[in-house]
């Protein structure tokens, strides 16, 4: 398992308890499609497991899930508490209810490092307004009035500037300088249609100020998830995720919206805040599912050349009835 978030980069903290892996302390399974991620501590961004072994923690996690105390649940998900660890259980959730889940946690947890930023800040400014406000003989209501509006810009402004990262750094065609592309910069960015990758971005140049470079798929995807982080910055709670939802499933899935975005080649800063966050909802489950089919490719190729044939399907499709229940339904607990 990684020992890193592959979305902040930050180390992905606990041992994993049950499930082995051996980090994550917030561990998200389904035992129903076989998939099972760590949930990051920082972002609340979920990392997809590898495939190796994957069904063996899908089990001792679900062995332990059923062991544990429920702290809030739906008929889609549950949120587990075993020992020191949590657990949270998926089944076949509408987005909509995953979207509260899986989204609101990391949209609240923005919130949270906004007021670890601009809590101190504020501390700060008062106390450098009084001391100010008894020298001039006033003035104190018009720095509190404008401490919000500070704080805020202070917190954006960190966000923003943020390396976005990339293996290969594109060359801008129109000046010809390596792009070193921070976070605020992918606001003008455009999200275009491209026939030969998933995804395609228009990104613009730092130093010229013109669209220098297309990205594609992966890096794309990555300049995709940072930048429209930043946009989102200001926007928090669990009815913002709720809304984006919404837009997902209007439009008839994440490829849907990704695809209408694209026709319209609008700078990201131009879209609406509950579109963005769509947006940014909509990339990183077309990216999962990728990650997910290449990993599938992945296994039936080595299964080929272990075996000569696809052999170990029916073992794993065994593994995949004991976690669904021997009638083929999800197990409960």
């Amino acid at each position: 398992m990684y020992s890193t978030c592959a979305f902040c980069n930050a180390a992905l903290d606990g041992d994993g308890g049950p499930s082995g892996l051996g980090v994550g302390r917030r561990i998200a399974f389904d035992e129903w499609k076989g998939r099972l991620w760590v949930i990051c501590g920082k972002c609340a961004r979920w990392n997809l497991t590898p495939w190796d072994d994957r069904l063996e923690h899908i089990e001792a996690v679900a062995r332990a899930a059923r062991d544990g105390r429920i702290a809030a649940s739906t008929d889609q998900i549950a949120l587990i508490r075993w020992e020191r660890y949590q657990l949270v259980r998926v089944g076949k959730p509408p987005r909509l209810e995953l979207a509260t889940w899986r989204y609101g946690e990391r949209l609240a947890q923005q919130a949270r490092d906004r007021l670890k930023i601009t809590v101190p800040l504020s501390i700060a400014a008062i106390g450098l307004g009084i001391a100010a406000n008894v020298a001039a003989g006033g003035g104190l209501g018009v720095i509190v009035w404008n401490l919000h509006n500070l704080t805020q810009s202070v917190y954006t402004t960190i966000v923003g500037n943020r390396r976005v990262k990339l293996v290969e750094p594109p060359i801008c065609a129109r000046c010809g300088t390596l792009m070193q592309l921070r976070a605020k910069h992918v606001q003008h960015s455009r999200l275009v249609p491209e026939s030969r990758a998933e995804l395609a971005v228009l990104v613009s140049c730092p130093h010229c100020h013109e669209e220098g470079a297309l990205v594609t798929n992966e890096s794309a995807a990555q300049v995709l998830r940072q930048g429209l982080s930043y946009l989102n910055a200001t926007r928090s709670g669990r009815r913002s995720a709720r809304d984006a939802a919404n837009q997902v499933d209007q439009v008839g899935g994440a490829d849907h919206l990704i695809r209408a975005v694209a026709r319209r080649e609008q700078p990201l800063r131009s879209l609406h805040p509950a579109r963005r966050l769509a947006l940014e909802m909509a990339v990183d489950e077309q990216m999962e599912l990728l990650e997910l089919e290449r990993e599938w490719r992945e296994a039936e190729e080595l299964a080929d050349i272990a075996d000569g044939t696809l052999s170990t399907t029916t073992e794993v499709e065994e593994k995949m009835k004991r976690l669904r229940g021997t009638d083929g339904n999800q197990l409960s607990g």
